[in-house]
C-alpha cells in the first residue's frame, strides 16, 4: 500500500515540525474550575469575609509550602496572594473596578488552588501544574484588572502601611 506522507487526509489537523514530521496541534490544557463545589466556594467566601481577609489556615499552610519550593511554585503563591488581596479590596468596596463575575472567578480559582484533591492531586509529582495553569489563565484574562489593582494599591494601601 502506497501512502502519501504529504496528503491532507493522513495529517488532518496536524502541523509540521522544522524537520517535516507531522506534529499534533498545540491545545490549551482543559480548565478545571468546574471541580470547585459550591460548598468549597462558599466556605472560602465566608472565611475571607469574616476573618478580615485572612486566608484559611490550611490554604495559608499550602501557600507557605509553595513559597519554599521552586520559582514556578513561588509565582503561583504570589499570584494567589494578589488574587486574595484584590478580592478582599473589592469585597470591602475599596477597589471598585472588578465586575461581580471577575471577583467570582478570582474566588473560584483561589478555591481550586486550595483543593488538595483537584484534577491532578497536589500530592502527586507535578500536582501543582493544573493549579499553575488555572492561575496563569486568570492572570492572562485579567491582565488589565491586575495592573489597575497594583496601581490602586500603591496609591491607597501602601502609604497607610508606611504610617503604621
Amino acid at each position: 500500500m502506497n501512502t502519501h506522507e504529504g496528503s491532507s487526509a493522513s495529517h488532518a489537523g496536524l502541523g509540521r515540525s522544522p524537520s517535516g514530521a507531522a506534529v499534533p496541534p498545540l491545545l490549551a490544557p482543559p480548565h478545571f474550575l468546574h471541580l470547585v463545589s459550591r460548598l468549597e466556594l462558599e466556605d472560602l467566601r465566608r472565611t475571607l469575609t469574616f476573618n478580615h481577609g485572612e486566608l484559611p489556615p490550611d490554604f495559608e499552610a499550602k501557600l507557605a509550602r509553595l513559597a519554599a519550593q521552586g520559582l514556578g511554585s513561588q509565582i503561583l503563591e504570589h499570584h494567589c496572594r494578589w488574587f486574595a488581596a484584590l478580592w478582599i479590596a473589592a469585597r470591602q468596596r475599596e477597589f471598585r473596578e472588578p465586575s461581580p463575575a471577575q471577583t467570582e472567578k478570582l474566588l473560584r480559582v483561589l478555591a481550586y488552588v486550595r483543593k488538595e484533591d483537584d484534577a491532578v492531586p497536589d500530592s502527586l509529582p507535578g500536582g501543582f501544574k493544573d493549579d499553575q495553569h488555572e492561575v496563569q489563565a486568570v492572570v492572562a484574562e485579567f491582565q488589565a484588572l491586575l495592573r489597575a489593582f497594583k496601581h490602586w494599591r500603591l496609591r491607597h494601601q501602601v502609604p497607610a502601611m508606611w504610617k503604621s
